[in-house]
């Protein structure tokens, strides 16, 4: 366990720590459930005083005077004396609060600084409008799934670099983490560890949103799960289940609205087209959906065969989707997407219009001479640096080999 808080803490602290250690007023930090916000404001940013709102209603307390309050209008008067003092306060889930808490905060005067976390984004978008009492009194922070750069470099201080590599794409979510024991534990093992977490943690998001899990918000993560990435391929699985009435995409695209609104969608942009590719955040989420698709996972055990197999053939097609994000990082850029009926191009890096690099990765079969001659042929209209990603160096000047070694140095 030591080793794993070690990952964490080396993992954790990333460039949104410095940008929040940085903020001169008061900090609004939100994400969806688990992704660390916590972690990173008791371990990094050091309030005086730690605050969590609790679901049913009062407060747990760190660093104050008492460990458990109850009353909230009590909470008010001593929000006033700690700002009056000085203290740094961090409020943990504070979309719990009343509606009134937001108007109340900006009567409070002192030389205090507040930290309000929360995991309900369509209460922030509340605290962020331009009609909110608090507007222009607040920074505000998005924290996400870890950055491939940082969660990368973090594991590779434990394990090897390939080993690293193969982990990275599951373990960027946080929460993960906890279960992972270096050289000991495989993925199919935190899998069967954690499988009742993955379905929960869903319902958590969606009791912090005050959203219902609806048939149609599971499905189409079930769907996403499945390899199917199109509007039009997620709305016709779901008229086949009689999820919905008619195949129509425009029945589903306010569900993907929510659903990239609390983190648990995103899209990546397909080059050139006005159209994107619509994935699950979480990789290690998505896979647990697809094994509970297959195999009926979250209710019973399921053998190591399968669950290897089923990892192992989906593990190209994350690996492909973290290298995107983790060479737009290095690169500072955007990752995107190249598709047509003839072929598909791995990741296309962008920066504005122009094209910074563009690659594939071959870790399962391994890269050759014809690889990268089939690279450079579909390639030939894009500019940048050609890259390719194997376990195993390419001896070919016409690209840029990257090997999960070579990829440490260069982030380092």
């Amino acid at each position: 366990m030591i080793m794993t808080i070690t990952i964490i803490m080396v993992t954790i602290k990333r460039a949104e720590v410095n940008i929040a250690r940085k903020a001169a007023g008061d900090l609004l930090i939100y994400g969806r459930r688990k992704v660390g916000k916590t972690f990173m404001v008791q371990n990094f940013l050091s309030p005086d005083i730690y605050v969590l709102v609790k679901r049913g209603g009062g407060f747990y307390l760190e660093g104050a005077s008492m460990d458990n309050l109850d009353s909230y209008e009590q909470f008010k008067h001593l929000l006033r004396s700690w700002k009056e003092e000085g203290k740094t306060v961090a409020i943990d889930e504070f979309h719990r609060l009343p509606d009134e808490f937001l108007d109340h905060m900006q009567t409070l005067k002192g030389h205090g600084k507040f930290i309000l976390t929360g995991s309900s984004f369509h209460v922030v978008k509340d605290v962020i409008s331009p009609r909110s009492p608090v507007l222009g009194l607040l920074s505000d922070l998005k924290i996400s799934l870890i950055r491939p750069v940082d969660i990368y470099r973090g594991l590779c201080q434990e394990i090897p670099p390939e080993t690293a590599m193969k982990l990275s794409p599951y373990l960027r979510d946080p929460w993960i983490i906890p279960y992972y024991e270096p050289h000991m534990t495989e993925l199919k093992d935190i899998l069967r560890l954690s499988k009742g977490a993955i379905k929960a943690l869903i319902g958590e998001v969606f009791i912090e949103e005050e959203r219902t899990l609806s048939y149609v918000y599971e499905g189409i993560i079930r769907g996403l799960s499945l390899g199917k990435w199109r509007l039009a391929e997620i709305a016709d699985l779901l008229y086949s289940r009689n999820v919905i009435k008619k195949p129509n995409p425009h029945l589903i695209r306010p569900y993907f609205n929510n659903m990239e609104e609390m983190d648990l969608v995103t899209k990546i942009p397909i080059y050139g087209k006005k159209e994107f590719m619509y994935k699950v955040r979480s990789p290690f989420m998505e896979l647990g959906f697809m094994l509970d698709e297959r195999f009926n996972f979250f209710q019973k055990d399921v053998s190591d065969p399968a669950l290897t197999e089923t990892i192992e053939n989906r593990m190209p097609y994350h690996l492909e989707h973290f290298c995107g994000e983790m060479f737009a990082q290095i690169y500072d850029g955007s990752f995107e997407y190249f598709y047509s009926k003839d072929f598909d191009i791995d990741f296309i890096i962008t920066r504005g219009k122009n094209v910074l690099a563009s690659g594939e990765v071959k870790w399962t079969e391994g890269a050759g001479k014809k690889d990268v001659d089939l690279l450079l042929e579909r390639t030939k209209h894009l500019k940048g640096d050609k890259i390719v990603v194997s376990k195993v160096p390419i001896r070919d000047e016409r690209v840029i080999s990257f090997t999960p070694e070579t990829i440490l140095k260069r982030i380092k």
